[in-house]
């Protein structure tokens, strides 16, 4: 599932229908908040029953898995809670989540991509979650370094972990081999990087050592800027920080291995590098693990490993997708979503989940759970360590940011622009969006 792509297209509709959907609210008055509300014919039925209405955009195979986990989960707890789930696209949740939370017809439990949920945290459509360690007893220490930041304000988690994921470096070892390169180790900094990318780039048989793109992509070139001390924007006072000596060095380093070295062809998109990666013509690309399918599907020799370390710290964009319970949701219907969480996120199901899509766990008790450390990739993918951090996390402008400015400042530096003016102009045009923060 490509969570860090279709948040940034869902993002773009949500600002739009969540401005509707809050003159709407503001019609209808506050009723829903003040009265309990009716979020998802949640109330409670025959006996005390709760009904749990579920929404989630899982319409692929792991869709399938889920249905089988909520299944046993509404049999085992037959007496107190039937979750019913609604399944459609991520595009349709968050076209329909803004007017259904406007008028009080919100489900109970939502699950949504971290980043298309900044608009609703930040308006207050969605709960503080606080309260689900103290109602099921669940420590913040359980979790791995990150995992809940990804829906966090001011301190307080609006989003509970439900498939977490980093980006990574994929390289092809046939290439390694022959390139005089150990098929077994990844290198280990970015000037190593740059070293084997020169070694894997073969003109004659249009090979390319890194992918380097200029749209469609994920925040990969996050890994490069933080990991060689620099950084995008200042989040406490919403100001941007781009233009920096740090960002300068980086920016002319990713010049030189482009336009001089031609290690990755100009202005090329992640679906080009995806499909030079599957075909055996790339050495090494920074994405996230729905592409190890395809890989395995073509029959690629690969390794996975965290994006090697910059001059000043490894890291590495966390994403993923959490749960959220919107505002106006009854008291039992959250202790529901409460007791529903804390299931998910019990080993037993948090290693089925992890090893049947091929995500990382998020726990740390699973982390180190045999049959993860025995699956290569898992594993590999699991053990981020301190690595992992949303990357401009909170900001309503961080698709904009990352789409307009990162990706076209990339595309302008390997098209031979003078870095500093290129940095100058970009850091500019970050000031402009963050004024509507």
């Amino acid at each position: 599932m490509r969570t860090a792509n279709r948040s940034k297209q869902a993002r773009m509709i949500i600002g739009t229908i969540l401005a509707m959907a809050m003159l709407l609210m503001s019609a209808c008055g506050s009723s829903g908040n003040a009265n309990g509300g009716k979020n998802g014919d949640s109330q409670g039925g025959a006996e005390g029953k709760v009904t749990l209405t579920f929404w989630n955009g899982f319409t692929g195979a792991d869709g399938e898995l889920l249905k089988q986990i909520v299944d046993e989960y509404n049999m085992a707890n037959a007496d107190k809670v039937e979750i019913k789930m609604d399944v459609m696209p991520w595009d349709q949740l968050n076209q329909k989540l803004p007017p259904a939370i406007a008028t009080n017809t919100a489900p109970g439990l939502t699950a949504i991509i971290g980043g298309s949920a900044v608009p609703y945290i930040q308006n207050g459509s969605f709960i503080d979650l606080s309260g689900y360690f103290e109602a099921t007893g669940a420590r913040e220490d359980q979790f791995t370094s990150g995992a809940l930041e990804l829906g966090a304000k001011d301190g307080k988690p609006y989003l509970l972990p439900m498939q977490m994921n980093g980006l990574y470096l994929f390289w092809n070892k046939d290439l390694f081999r022959e390139a005089g390169l150990d098929p077994e180790k990844a290198p280990q900094t970015l000037e190593e990087l740059a070293a084997y990318a020169e070694k894997l780039t073969d003109p004659s048989k249009n090979q390319y050592g890194f992918g380097i793109p200029v749209s469609g992509a994920p925040a990969y070139y996050a890994s490069l800027i933080i990991g060689n001390g620099g950084d995008v924007v200042d989040l406490e006072n919403k100001q941007s920080v781009l233009n920096s000596e740090a960002n300068a060095a980086t920016f002319q380093w990713i010049q030189e291995l482009v336009a001089v070295k031609k290690v990755s062809p100009k202005g090329a998109a992640g679906a080009d590098f995806e499909k030079m990666m599957m075909s055996g013509q790339l050495g090494m690309y920074i994405n996230g693990p729905w592409m190890a399918p395809g890989l395995k599907n073509s029959g690629i020799d690969f390794g996975i490993a965290l994006p090697p370390k910059g001059s000043a710290t490894q890291y590495t964009e966390l994403g993923g997708i959490g749960f959220a319970i919107p505002e106006g949701t009854p008291e039992d219907v959250q202790k529901a979503a409460f007791d529903f969480i804390h299931y998910w996120n019990s080993p037993e199901i948090s290693t089925k989940w992890s090893l049947a899509n091929g995500f990382p766990p998020y726990l740390k008790e699973v982390t180190e759970d045999p049959d993860i450390q025995q699956d290569p990739l898992i594993s590999a993918m699991a053990n981020m360590g301190d690595a992992a951090k949303p990357f401009l996390p909170g900001l309503m402008s961080a698709d904009r940011i990352n789409n307009e400015v990162l990706l076209t400042l990339i595309e302008a530096v390997q098209n031979g622009q003078d870095v500093q003016a290129a940095l100058k102009r970009a850091s500019d045009e970050i000031d402009a969006l963050l004024k509507n923060e």
